[in-house]
């Protein structure tokens, strides 16, 4: 006991120095807030504005103090315990822990080779000698030695084109093993394949198979080309054979719609009435975003020669018709800093992420001490029987708890082990092909303690990452503000019918109209002329009601839209005016198949709107007025206690 108080009076003053780095701005019913995390919080959220004055401090301040309550608030409340919210957290926590769980340094590097790759797509030709994922050696061995025979031959001088016969790719063989361009990132599982293509200059062929999933391939660079990248475009397509290009060919047709295009015509509304694309017609032919492989190589290649944004190509013959195509938007290169997450994301969903997560590994296993008891693991493998590569197998009686392996202060034994290596069934009979039990056992002990690290990692990220403890910090508090305040005000607020009718009758001078009119949106589907020109000319001095009355008492093709406009908003009756009886012209619409104009049938004067009028603008002010009762409850209930000290070292202007 005397050297344990010795121990903790001689560890006083390194945790005295620890709180003066970061002393207590200010606590909330005893729970101290430190200056690290108000800086950290106050600089995120400002930004730019964060410029450490004594009224933008102040005024950050009393909002965190606030949300600090709430969240004080909400333990009472035991929102922390409720188990959708704690199974919410633990999900993003997983997330965030991705991020976090490779070596930061190997992803970077990684990052920084596909930002340099995407500055050039490749053209890429291949002889695929097909493998399975869980092919014996013998078949592996088979699989390679063809593929090295393939590279030889061709160094002696065989053509390329025939030795492309032999691949198992039928459908790239029959094109001289093209399999077309390609960009970094390649597809998950053929990094190496990329590593290759990237590595070769055009004409070259790599000089040893490349194992990817689908077996061994040998591999030649046809061509290389400044990167393509993505394009934002739209299209006119006119299909070979469609039952409205009967008398037309379709590349007349084709090409006299681009002489109209030429001509000034808009191409959004060409598409839109004579496009065969009937999926994009309606957005004026937008295709969205694609790169490359998504469409025919004369589609790709026309579209991308396209030099800027609105630049329309002549019409383009594919498979399916001519197009033509507009150029609405292209990806340019952008800085690597704010190309970089994206990519990093893309590494997280890539075998790229095991080169780093194995690099950070291994320097637990160095961190940590990590330490292999190979002795017991060779007395583990010597107790396995034949049935090892079988679904009967089970964990032997005789098996004797042993540590296998130390991480830090923590030791994993021989039965976890053998928990691991029964339920893991598909990894230890795919060592069944071999016949070998050590090196099966070796494997998955590997993969055991790589798993164990990982978990050793996450147990310390709070520790090791502040900035990983204050994202944590932030969601959590974050979901427990957004359950208590649902809870308190918002729910409170939509349900609370009679406290939401008296705060209107208090305040309803707060919801009033400007002066309004009353306009009519018609629309006449119809084609013809002179009745559209007749209903129009009769509601110039009638009502919709009588129009609808007199020509289309069934409301079959006359329909109308009530719109309310207020005098203070001139956007809203611009083109019309604000005076009763005006109307705008009758205008043939864009679809060619109906008629339409507007008028002011009404005039109405400003007053006081009611509570159903005004209900979205009444629950939010309501929803404000709970928030601050709520507040002022708290500030009675939940002392804050502000060391004005500490406050006044942050002001720096």
């Amino acid at each position: 006991m005397r050297f344990i108080s010795y121990l903790f009076l001689l560890l006083i003053p390194f945790i005295g120095q620890s709180q003066e780095k970061d002393p207590v701005l200010f606590s909330v019913s005893g729970k101290d807030v430190r200056v690290s995390e108000f800086e950290y919080i106050y600089s995120k959220n400002n930004q730019k504005e964060a410029d450490f004055s004594r009224k933008s401090l102040t005024d950050y301040l009393n909002l965190y103090t606030k949300f600090k309550l709430k969240v004080q608030a909400a333990r009472d409340m035991g929102v922390d315990t409720i188990p959708a919210l704690i199974k919410e957290l633990e999900v993003y926590r997983q997330q965030l822990t991705t991020n976090y769980l490779n070596d930061r340094e190997v992803t970077d590097r990684l990052a920084k080779e596909v930002y340099e790759r995407q500055k050039k797509d490749v053209l890429i030709n291949h002889i695929l000698f097909s493998l399975s994922p869980n092919a014996t050696g013998a078949d592996t061995m088979k699989s390679y030695e063809l593929a090295a025979n393939a590279i030889k031959t061709l160094k002696n001088g065989v053509r390329w084109e025939d030795a492309c016969k032999v691949s198992n790719d039928m459908n790239s063989a029959q094109k001289g093993g093209r399999l077309g361009w390609f960009s970094s990132m390649f597809p998950d599982g053929f990094y190496d394949l990329e590593n290759a293509a990237y590595s070769l200059k055009p004409g070259q062929i790599f000089p040893i198979p490349i194992r990817t999933k689908l077996g061994y391939h040998v591999l030649r660079l046809e061509s290389e080309r400044p990167a393509y990248r993505r394009m934002e475009a739209a299209h006119i397509l006119i299909k070979k054979s469609s039952r409205y290009n009967a008398d037309i060919p379709a590349q007349t047709k084709a090409d006299s719609i681009y002489k109209k295009i030429k001509e000034g015509q808009s191409f959004e509304e060409l598409a839109r009435t004579l496009s065969d694309d009937k999926t994009t017609a309606a957005q004026g032919g937008n295709i969205g975003y694609f790169g490359i492989n998504q469409f025919e190589p004369a589609f790709e290649e026309a579209a991308f020669k396209l030099a800027k944004d609105g630049d329309v190509s002549m019409p383009v013959e594919s498979s399916i018709g001519w197009h033509i195509i507009k150029r609405l938007h292209k990806d340019e290169e952008i800085p690597y800093e704010r190309a970089k997450r994206k990519i990093q994301a893309d590494i997280q969903r890539d075998q790229r992420f095991a080169i780093a997560q194995a690099t950070l590994i291994e320097k637990i296993k160095t961190e940590s001490g990590y330490k292999e008891n190979k002795e017991a693991l060779m007395r583990f493998v010597n107790l396995m029987d034949t049935n090892f590569f079988t679904y009967k197998w089970r964990i032997p009686d005789s098996l004797v708890e042993e540590k296998l392996f130390s991480l830090g202060n923590q030791n994993f034994g021989t039965h976890d082990f053998a928990e691991y290596v029964k339920t893991n069934t598909r990894q230890r009979l795919q060592g069944g092909d071999q016949k070998d039990v050590s090196t099966t056992l070796k494997n998955m002990l590997k993969e055991y303690a790589s798993q164990k690290c990982l978990q050793f990692e996450e147990g310390k990220l709070e520790d090791k990452y502040p900035d990983f403890k204050a994202l944590m910090r932030e969601y959590r508090e974050g979901i427990l503000l957004f359950e208590a305040t649902k809870n308190v005000v918002w729910d409170r607020a939509s349900e609370d019918t009679s406290g939401l009718k008296m705060f209107y009758e208090k305040n309803k001078q707060n919801y009033k109209w400007d002066e309004r009119a009353v306009i009519h949106a018609i629309s006449i589907d119809t084609i013809n002329k002179k009745l559209a020109d007749e209903i129009y000319k009769f509601a110039k001095k009638n009502p919709i009601n009588k129009v609808l009355a007199k020509f289309d008492a069934e409301k079959k093709y006359i329909s109308f839209q009530k719109i309310i406009a207020e005098k203070k908003s001139p956007e809203s009756y611009k083109g019309i005016g604000f005076t009763k009886g005006s109307m705008t012209d009758l205008t043939l619409d864009a679809d060619l198949t109906s008629y339409s104009f507007r008028k002011v049938e009404e005039n109405l004067p400003a007053g006081i709107k009611t509570l159903d009028e005004a209900r979205g603008y009444i629950i939010a002010d309501y929803q404000d007025h709970l928030e601050m009762l709520w507040v002022e409850e708290l500030k009675s209930k939940y002392p804050v206690k502000v060391n004005e000290t500490v406050f006044n070292s942050l002001v720096k202007n």
